[in-house]
């Protein structure tokens, strides 16, 4: 089974079907952050696709503790003032063909 095939079985198992241009992290229907991470656990290892390069928080920005003053949390509590960037089925399929996580 080719690779894009592969990842689209994960993603229904973990989503819903997906196309190539769709995101997991941008547009109408981004998947929890939570339910993300367990996919890209899995994702990564299942694949054997090098992780380093890859930053979660790119595409799923922290919201952090809205009461609360960045200055005193720690750091993986802090907000994160971005807007999330698109993190697509096509991307994942690139990095497993590729065996490591493509920066863009």
């Amino acid at each position: 089974m080719k690779q894009a095939e592969v990842i689209k079985q994960l993603i229904k198992k973990y989503f819903w079907e997906m196309q190539e241009e769709a995101s997991l992290s941008t547009g109408k229907e981004p998947v929890l952050p939570e339910e993300a991470l367990d996919f890209l656990d899995e994702y990564f290892e299942s694949l054997s696709i090098d992780p380093s390069g890859f930053d979660f928080r790119r595409y799923f920005p922290n919201e952090g503790i809205w009461f609360l003053p960045n200055k005193i949390l720690p750091e993986y509590m802090k907000t994160d003032h971005h807007q999330a960037e698109p993190l697509t089925v096509k991307m994942l399929i690139e990095a497993a063909e590729a065996g490591h996580w493509l920066d863009r």
